[in-house]
């Protein structure tokens, strides 16, 4: 029996035209979408893909090296990272962002305020890292997540420098001293460049550079480190030891203007973290910081007077009583009765002082105080840099006559007292300060040769055996210099009984000084707060080292047997013998030479000290007892 066929059923006649018309209108919607996606939009969607993939990052640039004057740089560029994130990309990934903000150093709320305040997709997360933590970030391995390489500014003399040179903030730009006022010239100029980032916000190409990045340029300075670093552990062990306020110590060649040396206390090490966040620490107090000077002031009042002819270098002065001025007692603290003009510096008589500024007029004075750099700002373009105070002499009474020969009523700063003895120290010029290597030197004669000499041999006395400066003597060498100490002002018209403004300012050698130093302590509520127990001793131990850095070798040992001198080019053993009046037997023996051939020119060498040299060869520091320290310090010095 046959199986019965089901019947055939006809597909209506309009399916196929309606599957058709299906067919050709999905092909017309695509080929619409596609026109409009590859011609109407194509400008919009490439400029969409660019912003996800297409970027331009910057390529950074070294900010320029500061040099010492042997060649060691004194602020020079370290490698560092930079860590920055697309927010768009990292906002995606917030599980991740503790072990980020471990790395970084920061509170999960600090990573998310950071990607927040920058762009759209762009936010610095840490600048100026050190490259160890640019690595760890990478071995995260998180997207949205980039380090660039940078650098940061590492400052091999630390502390030692701080206040002088200065910092850099985040952005890599000057923030204090001569970093803020040089950053124009230091500052370098990154470049940039177009990558392409894929969705992990990795580089995958670089397209193009858009712009060649510029290093910034170099600075050469005058600073010497090894002296700038002596200066400074001078000062910050005497501003510790008789708990100063702050101090500043500026150490200059008198015959160039070079500055050797530049510090100031308190500091900062920038080269760790968050070290410096006082103002106290990175001000530059040897320009910024103006004092009432005290006795220091002295020898300008004397080199006027002379100058002028208003007393001559012979003349004495009584200064036994009190000198009545204004209603006023100026006194000494320790009584003399006759004093010539060399025993005035010696024992800083404010009496004998201010009778010689009395008989001097007071436009004499003033100018001499204007041409020697007081009331006037130095040339250094250092920020903060202050001119003092030095009221113009129309305004002079009678008191302010007298004081400001004393060094009161009228205030100066550190670099101010070194430059103005510097004048004194060379011969009669103002020498103009400079701190860049290789600067022209711009002098003009303040002084006659004469009175200079004059105040440069008094001066001497100041050092040695009675004088206000004995610990400021280095043995072996001849040293002149001024004291000064002051009551420090207390801003209600009248003076701190028990604070004061401590100075000394010296030059060496003394007979044919190179280099001259001023020191300044503020502040110091210690028992012994004087310019001569405090300052004398920074200027000794940096003036030491400082002479034989530069090759000066004393005039002769200690014991004061013999003279140590450097044996000139081409020298021999028998001109030697001549001209110091001895033998080239007696040479040999003494220098343990084995044959007069073995003289090396350059070497030091002994020879027989000259006649009347024995006291001086023979200073030596004392100890201090306090009642030295009174005497030492008498009339304000």
């Amino acid at each position: 029996m046959s199986t019965p066929r089901r019947p055939f059923r006809a597909l209506p006649r309009a399916r196929p035209r309606w599957l058709a018309g299906v067919f050709v209108l999905g092909f017309l919607a695509i080929l619409a979408r596609d026109v409009q996606v590859q011609v109407l939009q194509v400008q919009h969607l490439r400029a969409q893909g660019q912003m996800r993939y297409l970027r331009t990052r910057p390529l950074p640039a070294q900010r320029g090296v500061i040099f010492a004057a042997n060649g060691l740089p004194l602020a020079v560029n370290t490698a560092a990272s930079t860590i920055w994130g697309d927010p768009r990309i990292l906002g995606k990934y917030q599980s991740q962002w503790p072990r980020l903000a471990r790395v970084l150093g920061l509170s999960i709320v600090e990573l998310g305020q950071r990607l927040a305040s920058g762009g759209a997709d762009f936010a610095y997360l840490a600048r100026q890292q050190p490259p160890g933590v640019g690595a760890a970030v990478r071995a995260l391995h998180i997207p949205g997540v980039g380090v660039l390489p940078s650098s940061r500014t590492y400052f091999p003399l630390g502390a030692a420098t701080t206040p002088l040179i200065g910092l850099v903030d985040q952005a890599h730009r000057g923030a204090t001293g001569m970093e803020l006022s040089y950053n124009s010239w230091l500052a370098a100029h990154p470049g940039s460049e177009q990558a392409v980032y894929d969705g992990r916000g990795q580089v995958v190409q670089v397209l193009k550079v858009e712009r060649l990045s510029r290093p910034g340029h170099a600075i050469h300075l005058s600073i010497e480190p090894q002296m700038q670093y002596w200066a400074y552990m001078a000062l910050i062990r005497s501003l510790r030891h008789f708990h100063a306020q702050d101090g500043s110590a500026v150490l200059m060649n008198v015959h160039t203007g070079a500055i050797l040396a530049m510090v100031s206390a308190p500091s900062c090490n920038p080269n760790q973290s968050g070290a410096c966040r006082s103002p106290a620490d990175y001000v530059n107090n040897a320009v910024h910081q103006a004092f009432e000077p005290g006795s220091v002031m002295k020898p300008f009042a004397i080199a006027a007077a002379l100058a002028s002819d208003s007393v001559s270098p012979t003349q004495k002065f009584h200064v036994f009583h009190p000198l009545w001025v204004g209603g006023y007692p100026i006194t000494d603290d320790v009584p003399h009765h006759i004093l010539n003009i060399e025993h005035i510096l010696k024992y800083s008589s404010c009496i004998g002082t201010a009778k010689i500024a009395l008989r001097t007029p007071e436009r004499t004075l003033y100018n001499m105080y204007r041409a020697v750099g007081f009331g006037r700002i130095a040339p250094l373009g250092l920020p903060g840099e202050t001119a003092g105070v030095l009221p113009p002499w129309q305004s002079w009474g009678v008191a302010r006559h007298a004081t400001i020969s004393i060094g009161y009523g009228v205030s100066v700063t550190t670099l101010q007292l070194a430059t103005a003895y510097a004048a004194i120290a060379n011969g009669g010029w103002y020498v103009r300060p400079t701190l860049f290597a290789g600067a022209g030197v711009h002098r003009h004669r303040v002084m006659p040769a004469w009175v200079a000499n004059d105040l440069r041999r008094w001066l001497q006395s100041v050092a040695r055996p009675g004088g206000t400066g004995i610990l400021a003597a280095i043995p072996g060498y001849a040293v002149g210099g001024k004291t000064g100490t002051a009551n420090m002002a207390n801003g209600k018209d009248g003076f701190y009984h028990h604070r004061t403004n401590a100075t000394f300012v010296g030059f060496a050698p003394g007979r044919h000084p190179d280099l001259v130093m001023a020191v300044n302590l503020r502040g110091s509520h210690f028992a012994w707060n004087f310019g001569g127990i405090e300052a004398a001793p920074v200027f000794r131990f940096t003036m030491r080292r400082a002479l034989r850095t530069l090759d000066v070798p004393p005039r002769c040992n200690t014991g004061g047997k013999f003279l140590e001198i450097r044996v000139p080019a081409g020298a021999d053993l028998h001109e030697l013998a001549l001209r110091y009046h001895s033998t080239s037997r007696y040479l040999m023996q003494i220098n343990q030479l084995a044959n007069p051939q073995a003289l090396e020119a350059g070497a030091f060498f002994k020879v027989p000290m000259p006649l009347g040299e024995k006291d001086f060869c023979r200073v030596q520091t004392p100890a201090v007892s306090r009642a030295q320290a009174e005497i030492w310090s008498e009339g304000g010095g």
